[in-house]
């Protein structure tokens, strides 16, 4: 009933007016923690102004923690999660709504000046301002809207089509490059299907102080489809297609196809906020090479099967995940590959925020490395992949703010 409740009122337009502020009224301060792909805090800011923003969460009366994922057809789900000063005794709330694909910018700033002045409202019945609100809700035929699915002549079906066109160059160098793509998606609560093709090429041309030219042309081609049906609000089943060419990983075809299933141990519906899901693969593979390999092959079928845990907070305090991925062949199990890819995001103290994070990865089953010795030039132009037993990556950061707390004033000027 609260779910439905809060799904009839999402859809009437409740204004929300403060009537005449004077000097005596304490306004309340709230921080936005920003998480999602577009926040229009700057908007925000420019027409809810009857409260303080502040820079740091620990000096706010109202936190708002903002994320979002991608929904059906394009659009995307954002969550708004509101956290209260302990001191009015107010239980947290989170706010979710629908940005759809095709709306114009100022319907997204509007849709989410809305949605904060609905989450906020709680926190402002326990202060001073209460008095100073005024209420409108437009309810002419908000239940028939409510009952009434939108018909939709595409059936959830979203196709995304881009082209990207490079060229660039001086006297001893030019470069030029193209990628194409195309993806096609269907988002329901039953299920996901998700689709997509690419081309990528990109030439590049060396003059050597000799005047020899050398060139670097690097191809692929590929296709990735995906299907995933819903098990309750825990499991989840499906399948992955996958087809392609490489130049620089030596295959002139490779295909793969392979069933899995995973377990999430929260709610798919808390996937914004947290997540921390098990998911097992098993399938197999055929790879025709452009080159004989290390292992004496032009062409082979491999069975191989992996492991997926993902994990990821997203809170007060900050935001932690980590992702262990696991695979291996099946016709030698020494043939295997291990990554751990962990990052943090710590809220110390007033002010002081620390990062780190990377990437390190145990590679042990690149089977498709081309047999023979590689030349300088192929490894300075990364023409060809090379074999390696370990990849890694990391990073290290901290940011600290002191001085104001005043984050209200917008001044675009310049």
């Amino acid at each position: 009933m609260k779910n439905y409740l809060r799904s009839v009122i999402t859809l009437a337009v409740i204004a929300i007016g403060i009537k005449g502020l004077t000097q005596t009224i304490a306004v309340p301060t709230v921080f936005i923690d920003c998480q999602c792909q577009e926040c229009f805090d700057f908007y925000l800011k420019q027409e809810v102004t009857y409260i303080n923003y502040v820079r740091d969460r620990q000096v706010a009366d109202v936190y708002v923690l903002v994320t979002d994922q991608s929904a059906s057809a394009g659009s995307r789900e954002v969550q708004m999660a509101f956290f209260f000063a302990p001191e009015f005794n107010l239980p947290g709330d989170t706010i979710t709504y629908y940005r759809e694909a095709n709306i114009s910018d100022l319907d997204r700033q509007n849709q989410f000046v809305d949605n904060f002045n609905r989450g906020v409202l709680p926190y402002l019945l326990k202060t001073e301002l209460a008095k100073s609100i005024m209420y409108e809700v437009e309810t002419d035929s908000t239940q028939d809207l409510a009952l009434t699915p939108l018909a939709d002549p595409w059936n959830y079906w979203s196709i995304d089509i881009g082209l990207n066109l490079n060229i660039s160059g001086e006297t001893s160098f030019q470069e030029q490059g193209y990628f194409s793509r195309i993806s096609a998606s269907r988002i329901t609560g039953d299920s996901k299907t998700f689709m997509r093709t690419w081309y990528n090429y990109q030439q590049s041309k060396f003059q050597l102080s000799d005047g020899e030219v050398v060139q670097s042309i690097n191809r692929t081609l590929g296709f990735f489809g995906q299907h995933v049906w819903s098990i309750g609000d825990h499991w989840s089943w499906g399948g992955r297609l996958y087809t392609g060419s490489s130049s620089f990983g030596n295959v002139d075809v490779e295909s793969s196809a392979r069933v899995g299933i995973e377990y999430n141990i929260y709610p798919y519906s808390d996937n914004s906020t947290r997540r921390f899901s098990v998911r097992y693969t098993i399938g197999a593979e055929y790879k025709d090479y452009t080159e004989i390999t290390v292992f004496d092959k032009l062409n082979e079928t491999r069975g191989r099967h992996g492991i997926d845990v993902e994990y990821n907070q997203n809170q007060k305090w900050g935001s932690l995940s980590f992702d262990i991925e696991f695979d291996q062949y099946l016709h030698d199990f020494s043939l295997y590959s291990i990554s751990f890819n962990p990052n943090i995001e710590l809220n110390l103290v007033k002010g002081l925020r620390l990062e780190f994070g990377g990437f390190i990865s145990f590679v042990g089953d690149r089977i498709n490395i081309a047999k023979g010795d590689v030349s300088d030039q192929d490894i300075i132009l990364q023409n060809r992949q090379l074999d390696t037993s370990y990849s890694y990556f990391s990073y290290f950061g901290f940011n600290y703010r002191f001085g104001s707390q005043n984050n209200t004033i917008v001044n675009p000027r310049f």
